[in-house]
């Protein structure tokens, strides 16, 4: 009984139980029958204040009675305590005040800290029912560490998330409780954790909401709590402090994000937020305590794919653009550094104005050209871009216009001399871009003795990049062989150890582009520039190169050994200071040049032969001929040909010929039909291949290159006439 009443015959009912009796109509006592002269209720005062204390007795004895259960180590003890207390705070609001007051709340937090999950949960939702709307159940919770206590089983199960992320709704809906959450370490953390992981859907919009009041209170932003959630991944908060924020909040936040270690994760959480629009936004302010910070922050980004199509789409190109025609260096740098990243890998695809139309190459070459002398920072960054313009297949207009600007090749001429890396470095590699498309930039570096020095500098200094050195050969390559400067440089400054051994080394490009260059040394009228290379063993870095090597460094290395081929027998013959001719220590078992060569200079010594036969099998028709003119000089002199002749038919060479001959390239087609109008000439050879070789012209006969059917014809009627 709650509500003891007393009706006219003084007998006493429950108020509600009473009432409903008269609704049912009538004035009769329920029990006795007997008729009431009226519907008036009196309260039993004397029975509300008995039942009133006893039921406050009764629950202070259930009370204490889950107070010495919860303190016992029995589990079923504990979890009837607990299910005691929640139905004791679901019975009257009142009751959860003596809970507090008993101190149980700490009790029931140091009971969560059991392994039983089911326990735990059952814990934090008998405190939830305890706190709420009790502001002292809640401060008495925090103050035995209940933060802590929920923050560390939030992601102990689905039952124990559910019930700490309910508790912790109810508490933060105090606001120095909210301000605590905030500090507490690793809050953040966890509820973005569980929000992020999906597996509790219910629970989403109590963890935004939670977040949410953790960053933005009604009237300013929580900037450690939203830092906090940055690193967690969480970013709609930040974007909302960039976008709809005081000036004051925006220019901390892009401060920080500037000096922040950003990963792919966040770059892309940050993206989706639209965070790089609030950044161009910043640089269209045209305040400089505003763009400055929001260029640092770009910087961030702009390496990154995604990113760089939406600063494209932002419009901050043009306005990149513009911040370089301004005074300030930093900002020039920086501005320099993001379209070199927006450059990088894509040229000009994402040069673009706000509405997608391409820049004009003239106004971006114009302008970066511009900073090529505003600082060498500046300068490592614009040339860059240009090295990146210059990359992609169609790039003549930027050729173009960088040799028509005031500041062109000299000015990068200029950089490679100065000799300060990376800014040298990055010169280099545009240098070489410049000249490999565009053969007149190849004067200006002629031209210029001390940059050819530097150049040289670059390829003999150990500490250099290897792709630099690369660059450096690449462009020394592209000089004819025909300039007596160069060479003169190349021998006084001793650079020939140093491009063979980047012909050895693991860098495919330096190698092809070391050869490039070598191969002016190689010319059979200088037997001498001949003899500085084979006494550093190239032959034998050859070899490899045969088997690993690019396209180009294998035709390189066919068109060296052709020469050093063609060389052999004079390079074993080095004049005395007494002008006596002595024999070099020479092979005694060479059966080419049957002792007249060394392991240095004879292709067949050093065991060369077998490696181009094997590239004849190449799909490239360029390697291919560079492969047959090398093996044309073991048949070039009448006293070593049967025996040249015989080194190619051990090799399997012969074979390879006739199958060459239906070549699409009749190039290669008629050095093949040459070769072997040559080997066949030998009753022995035309035995043993000439009716293979007969099987193979009878279609190059019928070709329409005049020459090439004229050859093929010839050597079918020399196969016809018998030996």
């Amino acid at each position: 009984m709650d509500d003891p009443v007393l009706i006219s015959n003084g007998h006493t009912y429950e108020r509600e139980a009473i009432l409903h009796e008269f609704a049912k109509g009538g004035l009769k006592d329920p029990i006795t029958g007997e008729s009431l002269r009226d519907d008036v209720l009196t309260q039993n005062h004397a029975l509300y204040c008995t039942i009133k204390l006893w039921r406050q007795r009764n629950y202070m004895a259930r009370i204490l009675k889950a107070r010495i259960e919860l303190e016992k180590r029995n589990e079923a003890e504990r979890v009837r305590a607990l299910t005691d207390l929640m139905e004791l705070c679901k019975e009257s609001a009142n009751d959860k005040d003596w809970i507090v007051f008993e101190s149980l709340v700490p009790l029931i937090l140091e009971t969560s800290k059991s392994r039983n999950n089911e326990l735990k949960a059952l814990c934090f939702s008998v405190l939830t029912l305890i706190v709420k709307d009790s502001i002292h159940g809640k401060e008495k919770l925090v103050e035995a560490g209940g933060l802590k206590q929920i923050i560390r089983y939030m992601d102990r199960g689905p039952d124990v998330t559910t019930a700490a992320i309910t508790l912790l709704s109810e508490l933060v809906k105090t606001k120095n409780i909210l301000e605590q959450l905030g500090q507490e370490c690793g809050a953040i953390l966890m509820l973005v954790t569980v929000s992020v992981r999906g597996n509790h859907p219910e629970l989403a919009t109590d963890i935004e909401s939670m977040l949410d009041q953790l960053s933005y209170d009604g009237d300013s932003y929580h900037e450690e709590n939203i830092k906090a959630m940055v690193k967690a991944n969480w970013c709609k908060p930040f974007a909302d402090c960039l976008h709809k924020g005081s000036q004051g909040s925006k220019l901390a936040m892009v401060k920080w994000l500037a000096c922040f270690e950003l990963d792919d994760n966040r770059r892309e959480a940050l993206v989706k937020q639209n965070v790089i629009d609030a950044l161009v936004d910043m640089l269209k302010s045209k305040q400089f305590r505003l763009e400055s910070p929001a260029l640092e922050a770009l910087r961030k980004f702009s390496f990154h794919e995604k990113s760089k199509k939406c600063i494209a789409k932002a419009g901050g190109v043009p306005l990149l653009l513009e911040l370089l025609k301004k005074p300030q260096l930093e900002m020039k740098k920086n501005a320099a550094a993001i379209l070199a990243d927006l450059t990088m890998k894509h040229g000009a695809s994402f040069l673009l104005y706000e509405d997608e139309i391409p820049i004009e190459p003239q106004k971006i070459v114009e302008v970066v050209m511009g900073n090529l002398i505003a600082s060498l920072h500046t300068a490592e960054n614009a040339v860059k871009v240009l090295l990146h313009l210059t990359e992609i297949s169609d790039a003549n207009e930027v050729i173009e216009l960088i040799k028509g600007n005031d500041h062109g090749i000299q000015t990068f001429l200029g950089y490679i001399k100065i000799g300060t890396p990376p800014l040298r470095d990055h010169t280099i590699e545009l240098v070489f871009n410049l000249c490999q498309k565009d053969v007149t930039v190849i004067s200006f570096v002629m031209n210029d003795h001390d940059c050819l020095k530097a150049l040289l500098q670059v390829i003999k200094d150990s500490l250099v990049e290897g792709s630099v050195q690369a660059f450096a050969a690449g462009i020394l390559s592209s000089i004819p062989s025909s300039d007596d400067n160069l060479n003169r440089l190349m021998t006084t400054e001793n650079v020939l150890p140093a491009l063979v051994k980047m012909v050895s080394g693991k860098n495919l490009e330096g190698q092809a582009n070391a050869l490039g260059t070598l191969v002016r040394f190689t010319d059979s009228s200088d037997v001498q520039s001949q003899r500085s290379l084979i006494e550093l063993d190239l032959v034998l870095s050859l070899k490899q190169v045969l088997k690993s090597g690019t396209v180009p460094a294998k035709i390189w290395a066919c068109r060296i050994l052709e020469n050093i081929s063609r060389s052999t027998t004079k390079l074993n013959r080095e004049p005395h200071k007494w002008g006596f001719k002595l024999s070099r220590k020479t092979s005694l078992n060479c059966k080419l040049h049957k002792g007249k060569c060394s392991l240095k200079d004879c292709i067949v010594e050093a065991g060369v032969v077998p490696d181009i036969v094997e590239i004849l099998k190449n799909q490239n028709p360029e390697v291919i001929l560079a492969g047959l003119k090398a093996l044309e000089t073991l048949l070039l002199e009448e006293n070593m040909l049967e025996d040249g002749i015989q080194i190619l038919d051990k090799c399997k060479a012969i074979d390879q010929l006739f199958k060459l001959v239906h070549l699409d390239s009749h190039t290669c087609s008629e050095k093949c039909v040459d070769l072997l109008e040559v080997i066949l000439r030998f009753p022995h050879m035309k035995g043993a291949y000439g009716h293979l070789v007969q099987r193979s012209l009878a279609a190059v006969s019928a070709c329409r290159v005049p020459s090439l059917q004229q050859k093929a014809r010839k050597l079918l009627r020399q196969l016809t006439i018998p030996s």
